[in-house]
């Protein structure tokens, strides 16, 4: 399973309105959200499909030589297949071959462990904590994966 790269056509509007409506509905991120973060240069937003139907989305920003993860979900019948991994793995690779960043970073609520050990496996570690971050009052961990081609490239 690839991830697609939104493009926002007709069709990729509505499946992404269809999406958010069904799985995001008491999310921060509604569709407005999402079209409203497209417009900023940098901003890129991938997505997977399960036979016709969205199945996971990874929205993040390239500024300067840092992409940054805002968000990544996976629908939650069909967790446990690795949809959050790839949607990860295709948002690093993205960043890195169309936009030439050299790290990515990211946010997340420390109660949210599967998250955590998604990262942590994938080469994040823990840099800092924003106190009080989230509405609700609970801190954000902010990892950073260093990309392994920058470090090749600073060895050199």
């Amino acid at each position: 399973m690839n991830s697609l790269l939104y493009s926002g056509s007709p069709e990729e509007k509505k499946a992404l309105n269809v999406f958010c409506d069904t799985w995001l509905e008491n999310s921060f991120w509604p569709f407005k959200e999402f079209e409203l973060s497209l417009k900023i240069p940098g901003t890129f937003l991938l997505y997977t499909l399960d036979v016709d139907n969205l199945s996971g989305l990874a929205l993040g920003r390239v500024s300067g030589d840092v992409s940054e993860l805002f968000f990544i979900f996976s629908r939650p019948d069909l967790r446990g297949r690795g949809l959050a991994k790839k949607l990860l793995i295709d948002f690093e690779a993205h960043s890195l071959s169309s936009y030439d960043a050299l790290s990515t970073m990211l946010e997340v609520r420390p109660t949210n462990v599967y998250a955590i050990r998604l990262y942590e496996s994938q080469g994040y570690h823990l840099i800092g904590r924003r106190k009080r971050y989230y509405q609700d009052g609970e801190d954000a961990l902010i990892y950073e994966k260093i990309f392994a081609s920058t470090v090749e490239k600073s060895e050199t």
